[in-house]
């Protein structure tokens, strides 16, 4: 996508996955894994007893703080292997900001936080924006890029 195509902005709230798929801090790894394998994700939004954003896991936390590391995924709590204060959109986030966001930190899942409750409300992943919106992934690009300069 040149400079001069316009493409009308869309907001995260139209890409969200929503609900969120959530845990408590007190989640194992291994329950985590088997929620991440049923519901076909890639992340769960650990929150507090309130929906408030705590922290995330990936598939790749788990391979490297649980699998790589020889853990028993039924002993590893997700507040241990947890990415604590991620990066975060709101839902009215335009979708070109969380792909430059992606990039530019190298994540591929931004919770969707309400700042009005401060609950978590849904998540949009790299997946969601190749999916629905692959015209903002240059973005995500060149953000990447700028990173590694």
């Amino acid at each position: 996508m040149s400079e001069s195509e316009s493409v009308e902005e869309i907001a995260c709230r139209e890409i969200m996955s929503a609900p969120p798929v959530t845990g408590p801090p007190t989640m194992t790894a291994f329950e985590a894994a088997k929620l991440m394998v049923e519901k076909g994700i890639g992340s769960i939004i650990v929150v507090d007893e309130n929906g408030s954003l705590l922290g995330i896991v990936t598939k790749t936390d788990l391979i490297r703080g649980v699998v790589a590391e020889g853990r028993s995924p039924g002993d590893v709590y997700l507040s241990s292997i947890m990415t604590r204060d991620p990066y975060y959109v709101t839902p009215d986030t335009l979708v070109s900001e969380a792909a430059e966001i992606m990039g530019y930190y190298g994540v591929g899942h931004l919770p969707v936080v309400d700042t009005t409750t401060g609950r978590v409300v849904g998540v949009v992943s790299m997946r969601d924006i190749v999916r629905l919106a692959p015209h903002y992934i240059e973005k995500a690009i060149l953000a990447s890029k700028r990173r590694n300069e």
